[in-house]
């Protein structure tokens, strides 16, 4: 009798166990799509210049590092969202993304593709922490390293370049001048020459030669107020004077 009892035990532990297991794989297997989606709707808006979903996934403790180890805080983050001008096919994909789920903490990993009028404009790595807090997902931290890409102008018609011409303040004492010779656009920064902005997009450029990324920045009503400097992963936002 002994022996049975035992033998009905075993046999419902060892055929309970396949149901169980089952079972914690597939909800794991949904909390990692559902963070893939999260991560999706994030990245998208920047694209959209959605301000009101970025802060309900991005948490108020946000901190983002990059691989200059500049440091930024949701407030900064939030203020480099901005949709692009209507005439220009920009597009922002997540790739290769992993999942690892430890409770209500998670960490994704995955590589951002970056396309504007179907030419590729950047790609970077990424490293995201993110916290479930009263049965939500937010993300806490990120970490990425941008992959560098050979530069290419494209052509650009000139009249794009009428916006942009003007100074913007670097530092004190330190003036970033914009102007548009012909159907060029020069820059030149107090005490050194004059250089070439060549167009990757619309609203973004580079100087030959150089790392740096400058993207022009405008307001509601469209007009730009301000310039961005990415260089070896730190960004500097510079304000337009006139």
């Amino acid at each position: 009798m002994k022996l049975v009892f035992t033998g009905v035990i075993l046999f419902a532990i060892f055929s309970f166990a396949p149901g169980q297991m089952k079972n914690e794989g597939s909800a794991q297997g949904n909390v990692e799509q559902e963070l893939k989606r999260l991560e999706d709707e994030w990245l998208n808006s920047y694209l959209r210049g959605d301000k009101q979903a970025f802060d309900r996934i991005v948490a108020d403790d946000f901190t983002r590092t990059d691989e200059s180890g500049k440091f930024a805080t949701k407030a900064e983050e939030k203020a480099l969202i901005q949709a692009p001008p209507a005439s220009v096919k920009a597009s922002l994909t997540n790739e290769d993304m992993q999942v690892r789920v430890y409770g209500n903490a998670a960490v994704v990993t995955g590589r951002i593709v970056s396309k504007v009028q179907d030419n590729l404009s950047f790609q970077s790595r990424f490293t995201d922490t993110l916290l479930k807090r009263g049965g939500r997902w937010q993300v806490v931290s990120r970490h990425y390293s941008r992959i560098p890409t050979a530069r290419k102008a494209i052509s650009l018609d000139s009249k794009f370049y009428d916006a942009y011409v003007g100074q913007y303040e670097v530092a004190p004492n330190v003036i970033f001048s914009v102007t548009k010779e012909g159907d060029k656009l020069m820059s030149q920064t107090t005490g050194q020459p004059k250089m070439e902005l060549l167009p990757e997009s619309e609203i973004e450029f580079f100087i030959k030669g150089f790392t740096a990324q400058f993207v022009f920045v405008r307001d509601d009503t469209g007009r730009v107020t301000k310039l961005i400097i990415n260089q070896e992963g730190q960004r500097v936002t510079v304000p337009k004077l006139k």
